[in-house]
């Protein structure tokens, strides 16, 4: 088993801009992008969470409205990426 096969209870997502917070299951940054948050402070993105892992419904709602707000600011800005990180 991983190190991370332990209890995660997701709690809320959120939208990391200018922290020098890692995922906690890939170790990579989570700057710029819509992330979940654990009852103990970690963070991990959206692609990351393992499949034994449940996301409460009104979490997963609230992520998706933040992934949106972002997609339209990015397209309000004219701002276009040339790939997409998951």
């Amino acid at each position: 088993m991983d190190d991370h096969s332990g209890r995660i209870t997701i709690i809320a997502s959120s939208t990391m801009v200018h922290h020098r917070v890692r995922c906690m299951i890939c170790d990579r940054p989570v700057d710029h992008r819509v992330v979940f948050m654990t009852n103990d402070a970690r963070v991990l993105h959206a692609g990351c969470v393992p499949d034994h892992v449940k996301v409460p419904i009104p979490v997963l709602l609230q992520a998706i409205r933040r992934l949106e707000r972002m997609v339209d600011r990015a397209r309000s800005s004219g701002n276009r990426p040339n790939r997409i990180d998951t």
